[in-house]
């Protein structure tokens, strides 16, 4: 039995001489354009995703389209949230907890209101009225435990009193939720929303770059499997059929 074999290629050079495109070919292979503008696409979908899916002709833009615009709104929501939760928290800490030493006396870091929620007291920054450091040893109080535990874990007094001094409550900033226990509570419920909405912001972030980068990474594919260059320049469509 004889074998034969048809073979049909179809080349395309490009230059100056040869401005002819492909607008469609059959059996799903896509058309071959290597303009500018469709090499960019992968760059323009990094940017915004489905961009470049758009300018390649392909609908998968509207899914890169719909998760950015979701992701942007639910970021914006949790970040709101988280900010108002947090001036909430602050508010009550300066009604009830610093209400009797400096309520005024200035914003602390997160760290702060972390070791707020976790301790009643903040405790006194020293014990001693001649301007002598000496840190409390009540270990219930936040200044107390830290002052113990930084005798703990260094090997002179002198190292731990400047462990403590970098990380004691200082009287600006002393706090006491003694018979408050209702407020120190809802203290604590804000603070736990305020970590939440954190939280929910970061992820919504690794959703809009996991979209860029799956939207620029399906461009690149795309573009590629829609161009095919030649060695002596240029590109093609070929499709071979044998039997």
């Amino acid at each position: 039995m004889r074998r034969l074999a048809v073979a049909a290629l179809l080349s395309i050079p490009l230059g100056n001489a040869a401005a002819q495109r492909v607008d469609e070919v059959r059996a799903g292979v896509a058309t071959a354009d290597t303009s500018l503008k469709k090499r960019l696409a992968p760059v323009a979908s990094a940017m915004i995703p489905g961009t470049g899916q758009i300018i390649l002709g392909n609908n998968r833009a509207i899914a890169y389209f719909a998760v950015e615009a979701i992701a942007w709104w639910r970021y914006r929501k949790h970040v709101n949230e988280r900010v108002e939760q947090e001036a909430a928290f602050k508010d009550i800490a300066r009604r009830v907890a610093r209400s009797h030493f400096m309520p005024n006396g200035g914003d602390g870091p997160w760290t702060y209101y972390e070791a707020m929620r976790d301790y009643k007291q903040s405790g006194d920054y020293t014990t001693s009225d001649n301007g002598t450091l000496v840190p409390p040893t009540n270990d219930s109080t936040y200044n107390g435990h830290l002052w113990l535990d930084a005798l703990r874990t260094h090997v002179s007094t002198g190292e731990a009193l400047a462990a403590y001094q970098a990380r004691a409550v200082k009287p600006e900033l002393q706090w006491s939720w003694e018979n408050a226990g209702f407020q120190w509570d809802l203290f604590s419920q804000l603070t736990q929303k305020r970590n939440d909405a954190n939280r929910a912001a970061t992820q919504d972030l690794l959703i809009l770059a996991a979209n860029h980068l799956l939207s620029m990474t399906d461009a690149f594919g795309t573009f590629r499997l829609q161009v095919r260059p030649l060695e002596g320049g240029g590109a093609s469509l070929g499709a071979s059929l044998s039997w």
